[in-house]
């Protein structure tokens, strides 16, 4: 061997390691800011837990180097770590990262890389400026992120944003959705984004994220998207997600893709595909829109998995000593090579103790598992005969997440996307949905006062009142049975102001004097766990839940609402409730199919 040779580049920003952290350690997108050329990965199941990664970098189809990809080591805000085993070439291995130290309010910046040159012509290569070069182009990228942090620049990778305007038909189309929907702000919004944003800002794009960003309504904005996606903009795709790493490891162009399970080649788990979870939509411009360059270039890095605070590698037998930064709350304590994982809180009285974690293989040991928050200093200990990753995770899911579920109770998703269904036999579970029945009372004896044509109009004209009501409060109309309808809504709270709609907004229905509006419809509303599932060619719902909806619905009379203790007991409903100024009623009923009486709201809307 040649020697190891490091290099090391400094600076010195105003901008405080919270503010330059989310850029320099989204090493995908940095690494092609910087210039480097993307890689190809290879994922195989590890022994013990994990996966093995190896990675290429292929130029014109030809391997020009190949490693070993070690997992990243780092705590938030401060730095992280990178280690790879090259095979052939230049250099033996290679150990970089970057370290934030806070200073009077700013950063000192540090850049480090240390190579194990194979021979005299790698040790030559790097001293020649290559070296030197790997760390002073992250020092300069880190410039733009802090001009970006002072609002100086419009974007903190301003190499990556695209150049040109877009083809003049996107033009036409983006008019024509504008007339369309009647909103011409929101579709200039999403046109701009298309034509300024990176390649990696129009790809997967999470249509709540820009709702945020553009100050919008989040479900209006996902409504949007999916009219882009008819008028030719965007395209559409389903991502199921990993539970520990929480990144899509499965995408499909059609829900009838979907399976029961997935796998992630990374965590080296199989799980179910929850549907209100870790299914979810994404959205990417369509190619006829923008060509864009969606390669990988990094995927082991910080920002891949944001909730993971601090994570790192420890060989076998090894103990290493790091710190992190705790805020308030729960974290589990994870390792691929550990049969279970730990919980730790971090709560305002907690003892301002250091942490141990021991790696054993039948789990893991934390002591102690409740701390004070704050800066932790944290000792890790290795106990098995295999290298061991540690992650310490937040507990927060992303709430920017258009699942499939939240994506199925949009009006707009049922009318402009009715052929997305499940696989014939596929049943995935919904932890919570709420579900709203509507039945005439009477309705055979109208038919019989007034005729079938003028009784078809009144139920057809009823139809369109209930249909308004649902999707004026982010419901969805599942399907009619008869003169009944089925309704789906993603919150208890959406539900009961549809059903106070309905009863209000009855009665301005013109029946001629023939019936009474104000005691012509009776809802029922329950929530809970249910099951999504296609029949009749649509995407359903069955389960318990929805079957004691419609016996909700059963026990309510004429112009009357009842629903269970499960929507009503919830303090978004009581507002509801208080708000429309009804009058509530609580009682027990018997259900058919349950052996306990069921507690209920009769509603009445004054």
């Amino acid at each position: 061997m040649a020697g190891s040779l490091r290099f090391a580049s400094r600076g010195r920003f105003v901008a405080p390691p919270e503010a330059l952290w989310p850029f320099l350690a989204d090493t995908s997108r940095l690494n092609r800011a910087i210039g480097l050329p993307p890689v190809h990965y290879t994922m195989r199941p590890a022994d013990g837990g994990g996966s093995h990664i190896e990675a290429q970098i292929r130029l014109a189809g030809r391997v020009v180097a190949s490693w070993n990809e070690q997992p990243f080591s780092w705590r938030q805000p401060y730095g992280y770590v990178i280690v790879r085993e090259f095979h052939g070439g230049p250099f033996e291995s290679l150990r970089c990262g970057v370290e934030l130290t806070p200073a009077g309010g700013g950063t000192d910046l540090l850049v480090f890389a240390e190579f194990e040159p194979r021979s005299a012509f790698g040790s030559a290569t790097l001293r020649a400026g290559l070296g030197r070069h790997s760390t002073e182009s992250i020092v300069r990228q880190c410039r733009s992120f802090e001009r970006h942090w002072k609002g100086r620049a419009r974007s903190p990778f301003p190499s990556l944003v695209p150049r040109g305007p877009l083809p003049r038909r996107v033009g036409v189309l983006a008019a024509r959705l504008a007339t369309a929907i009647g909103d011409a702000e929101s579709v200039e919004r999403l046109r701009h984004h298309l034509e300024t944003g990176r390649d990696d800002e129009v790809v997967k794009m999470r249509p709540f994220e820009l709702a945020d960003r553009w100050g919008r309504d989040r479900r209006a904005t996902l409504a949007l998207f999916l009219r882009a996606t008819t008028a030719g903009l965007l395209t559409m795709s389903w991502d199921v997600l990993c539970p520990n790493c929480r990144v899509g490891k499965a995408e499909y162009s059609t829900l009838k893709d979907l399976r029961t399970e997935a796998h992630c080649d990374g965590c080296n788990i199989v799980f179910d595909a929850s549907f209100d979870r870790l299914v979810e939509v994404r959205f990417s411009v369509a190619a006829a829109v923008r060509a864009v360059d969606d390669r990988e270039y990094c995927v082991g890095g910080p920002m891949n998995t944001p909730h993971v605070v601090a994570q790192a590698a420890v060989p076998p037998g090894r103990t290493q000593q790091m710190a992190c930064r705790l805020g308030l709350g729960s974290y589990r304590v994870r390792s691929p090579q550990a049969a279970s994982p730990a919980t730790l809180q971090a709560v305002e009285d907690g003892p301002e103790r250091e942490l141990s974690i021991v790696i054993g293989a039948n789990g893991l040991e934390v002591d102690p598992n409740v701390v004070a928050p704050g800066e932790r200093g944290l000792t890790i200990l290795n106990g098995t005969v295999r290298a061991a990753v540690v992650a310490i995770e937040g507990n927060l899911w992303p709430d920017t997440i258009a699942t499939a579920a939240t994506v199925s109770t949009l009006q707009e998703f049922r009318d402009l996307f009715s052929s997305e269904v499940l696989a014939p036999g596929l049943q995935l579970g919904i932890r919570r949905l709420a579900f709203l029945f509507t039945d005439l009372t009477e309705s055979t004896a109208l038919y019989g006062r007034v005729g079938q044509a003028r009784a078809f109009r009144i139920v057809q004209d009823h139809f369109g009142i209930l249909r308004d009501a649902i999707a004026a409060h982010q419901g969805a109309l599942v399907k009619t049975i008869g003169d009944a309808v089925m309704a789906t809504f993603e919150t208890g709270a959406d539900a009961l102001a549809a059903a106070v709609a309905i009863q209000r907004n009855i009665r301005a229905l013109d029946v001629g004097g023939v019936a009474d509006p104000a005691h012509l419809v009776r809802v029922g509303v329950h929530m809970g766990p249910c099951v999504a599932v296609t029949l009749n060619e649509r995407l359903d719902y069955f389960g318990t839940t929805v079957n004691q909806a419609a016996r909700v619905e059963h026990e309510a009379r004429g112009g009357e609402i009842v629903a269970t203790a499960e929507v009503c007991d919830m303090q978004e409903a009581r507002t509801v409730l208080a708000d429309a100024g009804v009058a509530v009623a609580g009682g027990h009923v018997r259900l058919r199919g349950l052996a306990e009486p069921v507690r209920i709201y009769r509603i009445t809307v004054p």
